[in-house]
């Protein structure tokens, strides 16, 4: 895979996950405590409107590697990150080490 299709996906995936931040936040203003969440599939595909579910600790859990992300299952892109777990209703993916997991640290909205 070329350079800049790895930036693309990469960039993408980081602009979903800013929007489930986000969303996770006003949950928590809100006072909603670890009722589900309806969040935004974190893949690559610019055209992805599927949406997943999961608690807020569920997303915590997530976001403590920044090179993880959720997304609908089947949504992974193998030459990019790989799966590593599956959950009830979506998949935890994992950036592979080079370039994509570099952009994923570097737009980690945490870091």
């Amino acid at each position: 895979m070329d350079a800049e299709r790895e930036r693309r996906i990469g960039l993408n995936e980081s602009v979903l996950r800013e929007v489930n931040e986000r969303i996770e936040q006003a949950a928590d203003s809100f006072g909603l405590g670890d009722q589900p969440l309806n969040l935004v599939c974190e893949c690559g595909d610019p055209t992805c409107v599927a949406q997943i579910t999961m608690t807020p600790s569920e997303y915590e859990s997530l976001r403590a590697e920044p090179t993880h992300f959720a997304v609908a299952p089947g949504h992974e892109i193998a030459d990019v990150e790989q799966v590593v777990e599956r959950r009830k209703g979506y998949d935890v993916i994992r950036k592979h080490e080079g370039d994509p997991a570099g952009i994923a640290r570097e737009t980690d909205p945490r870091g």
